[in-house]
């Protein structure tokens, strides 16, 4: 074949180069253009700009249901974020009031289909307070295992059923299967949700959300459950594993993690172990963080499992703090956990058990980048406390070997103070690199 004149051979490495100067750099790419080093022992973590999925103006509703005094409740909008099998990314966040009074209960999902650099069309179908837990499967699909559970029927006391949600190729598709999911055989007394809804709707005191994974034929989820005690709103967590034998659609409980310690009954922000993340070490065995209260002097617990999840070891503290972690073992080893409240944190662990955790302050970071006084998360007073404007729950997902995507909010919690005081998610690139 005769070769290129040299002019034309210039002028198409030219065009060559101008496309692809033109793409957008891949999060996997080298470069750390535009993203902030940050320098720990063992590990240096790469911040990229915040990118926002949605913003809309905050809301909540007043209730005089169950109460001597009419309150507000706010939308609490607690994003989360997962990867379908081929790289599709999905948001989630919740669109109702953080009331279980409220006449519908119902989340939201966007998709990002470039890795979170850009986010389609807003859809709110997803009838769930609490983020759902996602099981990957064929064609690029998501079976989104239901966080809130009803009573079957009053002849059938310890079924509890939910919609199943499948999301199908990478996002472009979803399937409702009304009482999809179902819990079988519960063998404890748990607590109702009452409401304004018809009674055969109200939510049961069983909550599956956090994290799946897959141990020998089963799927084993976390969550929780919760008894009331003698006052009506005192709520008594443990945490639990529920597991799967048909790949997502049936759930039967399986072992307890913690239990609610009366030791600490009464204590301010104290309630019991809930919201809990599971992931497998190195080694293979499990590793279950979860939540013990709210605020800061309420630090995290964790667990460990030498035997698939059928026994778990007594509770450690953590130096993290507060609510519901997202927790990723990277490709290179590095543990990853992002929590909050106060503050959205990420806390890194570069040895094989997660002994040793790092700071890294998000909060902070994202106020540093925000271009004006509006996207800053800020603080207010309520009640006699400082609360800040975010419900610093987060999510995470590996999208290449080491760099990650994190969902969180700036959610005000309070009644708008004008037009541009709006509730926003965004997205967050990170990448980990081993020392």
């Amino acid at each position: 074949m005769p070769m290129l004149p040299a002019s034309c051979r210039i002028h198409a490495l030219a065009l060559l180069l101008g496309l692809l100067a033109a793409q957008p750099a891949l999060q996997g790419a080298s470069s750390h253009e535009g993203m902030k080093e940050i320098k720990l022992n063992g590990a240096t973590v790469w911040l990229g700009k915040p990118i926002e999925v949605t913003k809309q103006i905050g809301w909540g509703q007043q209730w005089a249901h169950n109460e001597a005094e009419p309150s507000w409740s706010f939308i609490h909008l607690t994003p989360y974020l997962d990867r379908f099998p081929n790289g599709n990314l999905i948001v989630t966040y919740a669109m109702d009031p953080d009331t279980q009074v409220n006449p519908i209960c119902l989340s939201a999902f966007q998709i990002s289909t470039d890795q979170g650099r850009t986010w389609g069309r807003r859809n709110t179908v997803v009838m769930q307070h609490n983020p759902l837990i996602f099981l990957p499967g064929k064609h690029d699909s998501l079976l989104g295992i239901p966080s809130e559970f009803t009573r079957l029927s009053p002849e059938e006391p310890s079924t509890y059923v939910a919609p199943a949600y499948l999301f199908e190729h990478g996002g472009k598709k979803m399937v409702m299967i009304p009482d999809g999911m179902k819990i079988l055989d519960w063998k404890w007394p748990v607590a109702t949700n009452p409401g304004v809804q018809p009674e055969d709707s109200w939510h049961v005191g069983i909550t599956v959300t956090g994290s799946a994974l897959t141990e020998g034929s089963r799927v084993l989820a976390t969550g929780h459950s919760f008894t009331r005690g003698q006052l009506a709103q005192e709520r008594m967590f443990h945490n639990v594993i529920f597991a799967s034998e048909d790949g997502g659609y049936t759930w039967r409980y399986y072992s307890t993690v913690s239990e609610f310690d009366p030791a600490f009954r009464g204590q301010p922000g104290y309630e019991g172990p809930n919201e809990s993340y599971m992931i497998r070490l190195a080694d293979g065995d499990l590793m279950n963080v979860f939540r013990v209260g709210g605020g800061e002097h309420w630090k995290l617990h964790r667990s460990y499992s030498h035997d698939g999840g059928k026994t778990w070891s007594p509770a450690d503290i953590l130096p993290a703090w507060s609510v519901r972690p997202a927790v990723l073992r990277l490709s290179n080893g590095t543990i990853a956990l992002t929590t909050g409240r106060p503050g959205i944190y990420l806390w890194v662990a570069t040895d094989p058990r997660a002994t040793q955790w790092q700071q890294v302050d998000l909060m902070a970071y994202h106020n540093e980048w925000a271009p004006e006084a509006a996207l800053k998360i800020g603080s207010f007073m309520r009640a006699n406390q400082k609360r800040y404007e975010t419900t610093s729950y987060t999510g995470l997902a590996e999208t290449s070997p080491n760099h990650l995507v994190m969902v969180y909010d700036r959610d005000p919690e309070r009644p708008p103070t004008g037009p541009k005081d709006l509730s926003h998610v965004y997205v967050l690139p990170i990448e980990i690199e081993r020392q």
